[in-house]
């Protein structure tokens, strides 16, 4: 019996070490799962917000496509009731060969007044509402104010002339480009005629 008594002594020191061991590994154990089920929840709502919020994105991309092409949409209906410009119907160069101005003059020649009577008739014929640009003309001689003038009195001239003949003057136009807009070189006396012109633009 007393050898007994040391192996049930020894048994019995194991089975409380061992009903220890478990007590503190449960015991640290479980605040540690805590943390790790807590953790997991928290990702979890994480996860779901973040579905909540792409879900909130996606809604605001679609209505901002959607006001985007209504928007689209009334610009190109705002545009198609707009009126049409005018069409070009025929440009008209009257150069220095058929109006003959003489440098720094502005006056129109009788056959100047023959190729303006022509056109007058061609409009008259087409019995259609047009719109006239006269654009006047020089060469590079004098001041570019003194050329800008110039230019004018020569689209003036022309608008007159053609009043007279029966154009309405608010269907036409004059404006100046002076010495700006060359066909020829000025360095040259052929060039210099050819730039002293006016140019007439019909529009429909």
């Amino acid at each position: 019996m007393s050898r007994l008594s040391p192996l049930i002594v020894a048994s019995s020191v194991l089975l409380l070490s061992a009903c220890a061991t478990k007590e503190f590994v449960k015991e640290t154990v479980a605040p540690v799962q805590t943390s790790v089920d807590g953790l997991g929840a928290r990702v979890q709502a994480h996860d779901e917000g973040l579905k909540a919020l792409d879900g909130r994105v996606q809604s605001s991309e679609a209505r901002m496509m959607a006001a985007l092409q209504q928007e689209a949409a009334a610009r190109t209906q705002a545009f198609n009731n707009l009126p049409k410009p005018p069409g070009l119907l025929m440009s008209t160069v009257l150069t220095d060969d058929k109006i003959k101005f003489s440098s720094g003059r502005a006056q129109l020649t009788g056959q100047a007044g023959q190729e303006l009577d022509q056109l007058v008739a061609k409009l008259k014929a087409d019995n259609q509402p047009v719109f006239v640009e006269i654009q006047g003309h020089t060469d590079a001689t004098g001041s570019d104010t003194g050329n800008e003038q110039l230019g004018l009195k020569r689209a003036e001239a022309v608008r007159q002339y053609l009043a007279r003949a029966g154009l309405p003057l608010a269907r036409m136009a004059t404006i100046s480009y002076g010495e700006s807009a060359p066909l020829a070189d000025n360095g040259t006396r052929e060039g210099r005629s050819t730039n002293r012109r006016v140019q007439l633009i019909v529009m429909r």
